[in-house]
């Protein structure tokens, strides 16, 4: 591995500097510029006015109030982690090299240069990992197999950061590599080229009361498409993706149940103590958010804000998204969000027969079952998942050919969101609830648990 990182790193680093897409194709999305995405934008407070990053400018096209609550977390993040700023910037940059996002590879150096990194500092950073920064070195390593394999990263690789940065900062690691491999994804699956001034410094900008959503938010679950038998795989077919059976799967789950969590779980008591008002009115048992918003409030809460806000404004198709998710999790690894997905699945209003139909079909190389546009979007979410550089505008409009603009935008946000909600999971070494713990959130659900018909 290291020997491959080397031999990488002159090409990546040259294209960080210039931190452009390919210059024969255009952004998957043309954005706005910037007085438009500003008029885009909900009502402003204080601040703004100012040049946007691109990919606020690509997101608001479609979703303009999801794209406000975007720089709000990549403000925080790139402001407010308890994390040195020149560790934050060298692990954001290694997360980016490893994701091949010269775009963010270049914003994470200047983040470097203006917390005030030396040359000999930056240099070390981005050449061999064998001459990593001694300071440094086990943080980066995390970062690294954070993006690469994250289900791989040895207990004492982490503990050692506790050691190191104390709870607090670790959790901040894990949330800031969970942030990366987001950002890292809208900007390669859009294919958006660096500003023409270079990278921006974090925008400051307050938006007006009401712009974003902070209550749970469950939009309408539209009518299902029923499974059939006789239908036509219209996706090349992966043959390690069955590799692991339905069964198989299903045993990680129960493993990942008995998990000994990586961070002692805070109670809720203790944890709404840190939160808004208005994420605090509600109880929650659900361990992936007393982890997040218990040690790292100031990062957990802006992307919960981002993620609900997208809900709200986008309104998606709950199993849809869901089953989305799974085959991301499926493609990563991380059993305790697939756990999860099986939980909203049931929320979203299909008995547990069915979740093991829709998930057991999933599970298998043939997808015939499922309408040919969601195969399209499943085998998109795969691609995305396992080597976003690889992912095409062509493959973008493709989804929107499938699915309409409006439809595609919040489907591939949802889809950069999941390989966060997957990081963070393993990053922390989540034990996977024995109950479903969503319908604390959400309430019952409602009378008649739909059955998947053929």
């Amino acid at each position: 591995m290291m020997k491959e990182l080397k031999a990488a790193g002159g090409l990546l680093l040259g294209l960080a500097l210039t931190g452009q897409a390919p210059a024969d194709e255009a952004p998957a999305v043309a954005p706005l510029d910037d007085a438009a995405c500003w008029q885009a934008l909900p009502a402003i407070k204080s601040g703004g006015g100012g040049p946007l990053p691109i990919w606020a400018k690509a997101v608001a096209v479609r979703l303009p109030r999801t794209a406000a609550a975007m720089l709000e977390l990549d403000h925080a993040q790139r402001t407010k982690s308890p994390l040195d700023p020149k560790l934050r910037a060298a692990m954001r940059w290694v997360v980016a090299h490893n994701n091949r996002c010269a775009y963010t590879e270049a914003y994470a150096l200047a983040d470097a240069r203006r917390a005030g990194m030396d040359e000999a500092t930056i240099k070390a950073v981005v050449g061999d990992p064998e001459g990593w920064p001694a300071q440094y070195r086990d943080a980066l390593e995390f970062a690294r197999l954070h993006t690469v394999d994250a289900p791989t990263i040895p207990d004492e690789l982490f503990a050692r950061l506790v050691d190191k940065y104390g709870e607090k900062g670790a959790a901040a690691a894990v949330l800031l590599g969970a942030y990366g491999n987001f950002q890292d994804r809208i900007v390669l699956g859009l294919n958006l080229p660096m500003e023409p001034g270079g990278p921006l410094p974090p925008i400051e900008v307050a938006f007006a009361p009401g712009a974003f959503q902070s209550q749970p938010v469950l939009p309408p679950q539209a009518d299902l498409k029923p499974l059939k038998d006789g239908g036509e795989t219209v996706v090349d077919r992966d043959p390690e993706w069955s590799g692991l059976s339905y069964d198989d799967l299903q045993s990680r789950l129960e493993s990942q149940r008995a998990r000994k969590p990586r961070l002692p779980i805070p109670p809720w008591d203790e944890v709404k103590k840190g939160l808004p008002p208005e994420f605090a009115s509600r109880p929650t048992r659900i361990v992936w958010n007393l982890v997040c918003s218990g040690y790292v409030p100031e990062l957990a809460v802006p992307w919960s804000r981002a993620t609900r806000t997208m809900w709200a404004e986008a309104k998606p198709d709950r199993v849809f998204e869901e089953s989305l998710f799974w085959v991301q999790t499926r493609a990563i690894r991380c059993n305790y969000c697939m756990g999860h997905c099986e939980m909203l699945l049931e929320v979203a209003g299909l008995d547990k027969g069915a979740i093991a139909e829709r998930t057991r079909r999933l599970a298998g190389d043939d997808w015939s079952a499922f309408p040919p546009e969601e195969q399209r979007a499943y085998a998109y979410a795969r691609t995305l998942t396992k080597a976003p550089w690889t992912v095409t505008p062509a493959d973008y409009r493709k989804l929107e050919a499938d699915l309409g603009p409006e439809a595609a935008m919040a489907t591939f946000w949802w889809l950069c969101r999941g390989l966060y909600m997957t990081r963070v999971s393993d990053g922390f070494q989540l034990p996977l609830e024995r109950d479903n713990v969503f319908m604390d959130f959400y309430g019952p659900r409602g009378p008649g648990a739909k059955t998947e018909k053929k």
